[in-house]
């Protein structure tokens, strides 16, 4: 049986790097809009995402990405900052975060976000929480993928960042978009260490790496996979993980 279906589907789910969006309450929405003194011009809503935050009563994580600069031509064409604000039910603003670092969609676009409320206990009495971003590339016989995640948490009003825009997948490739072909997929994850630095613990990271290499042999597509774990730790030095 050839091989082709099989790895443009393969092709297909590295490089989308499905992170699904958590649906976003409108009633909570427009309450945070008003409070931000924002209008949904000014905002990507079909990127706003929030979720109940499974440790704190009655709390909500909010992601609004706020406009900084959109093509008048291409939609997909645009930079984004976002809001991070943790709201009752009624959408009142308890902690509310600007994030400084743009976001920016063009040939690599900015698909999706979506926010992770995992086990990340970084100290004796911190729970924080992340934020994935998605990107994917538009090329088809040069594939690209990529997924990031950000790791905040409450702190007086605000919320404290502690590692920004930290790559967790990454998977890119070149082939003649029928068979012949080489392609890479690294998958990482966050580990809670024994160990810490100032007080927060360190963050093991484990990565998987896929490489992948296909040949049409008589018809068929045959792929070879070679793959390596790796490890690094990420310490908690000068306000953030590094």
């Amino acid at each position: 049986m050839k091989k082709n279906a099989l790895l443009l589907t393969l092709l297909i789910t590295l490089c989308s790097g499905i992170l699904y969006g958590q649906e976003f309450d409108s009633i909570r929405l427009n309450h945070i809009l008003k409070t931000l003194k924002l209008d949904k011009t000014k905002i990507k809503e079909d990127l706003c995402i929030e979720k109940k935050m499974p440790n704190i009563e009655d709390s909500y994580i909010a992601v609004i990405p706020v406009i900084v600069e959109q093509n008048k031509d291409e939609d997909y064409v645009f930079t984004v900052r976002n809001y991070i604000v943790i709201t009752d039910s009624k959408g009142t603003i308890k902690n509310q975060y600007f994030d400084p670092t743009e976001l920016n969609s063009d040939a690599i676009m900015l698909r999706s976000m979506s926010i992770d409320t995992g086990l990340y206990n970084i100290n004796n009495n911190i729970r924080a929480f992340g934020v994935k971003t998605d990107f994917v590339g538009s090329s088809r016989p040069n594939p690209y993928g990529s997924g990031t995640i950000s790791l905040y948490y409450p702190e007086g009003k605000t919320l404290k960042k502690v590692l920004d825009q930290f790559e967790l997948d990454a998977n890119h490739g070149e082939w003649d978009t029928r068979c012949n072909g080489e392609f890479q997929d690294d998958h990482s994850y966050i580990m809670m260490d024994g160990s810490k630095t100032n007080n927060f613990t360190d963050l093991k990271i484990k990565t998987i790496s896929v490489k992948t290499l296909n040949k049409e042999v008589k018809g068929d597509c045959d792929s070879k996979e070679t793959s390596k774990t790796t490890y690094k730790t990420l310490k908690f030095r000068n306000g953030k993980y590094q």
